[in-house]
């Protein structure tokens, strides 16, 4: 797969497939998951997006169990991840996270925390 890609995971596919018809458009490569789980088969099959936005509160594995997942995996735990959320965290993270964007998603916001990571 191509360096340099990002990963949006989040259960809401109006959110994730406008956030990368978004990305696109400013020639961003985008890979995207509908949960946790997913994202992390994307991972462990090769992906190695240069950044994560990730929803927190999703079915099958959510954004905490996820990030959790990647941090135990040394070759994992350097990429970076941007959380979006509804509602704010409501725990610490366990893993660092660069930035936190608020739902609804401000399109300048997410685009200034993309360009700085890739």
């Amino acid at each position: 797969m191509e360096s340099g890609e990002i990963l949006v995971v989040d259960d809401d596919d109006a959110i994730r497939e406008t956030i990368a018809e978004v990305l696109e458009l400013e020639h961003f490569v985008v890979k995207v998951a509908r949960n946790g789980r997913e994202g992390l088969t994307l991972i462990r099959g090769g992906l190695r997006p240069r950044l994560i936005l990730l929803d927190l509160m999703m079915p099958v594995m959510n954004g905490w169990d996820f990030a959790r997942e990647l941090a135990g995996d040394p070759a994992l735990a350097d990429i970076p991840i941007c959380v979006l959320t509804a509602t704010g965290p409501t725990q610490p993270a366990p893993v660092d996270v660069v930035a936190t964007i608020r739902k609804p998603v401000r399109l300048d916001r997410l685009l200034e925390v993309v360009r700085q990571h890739c």
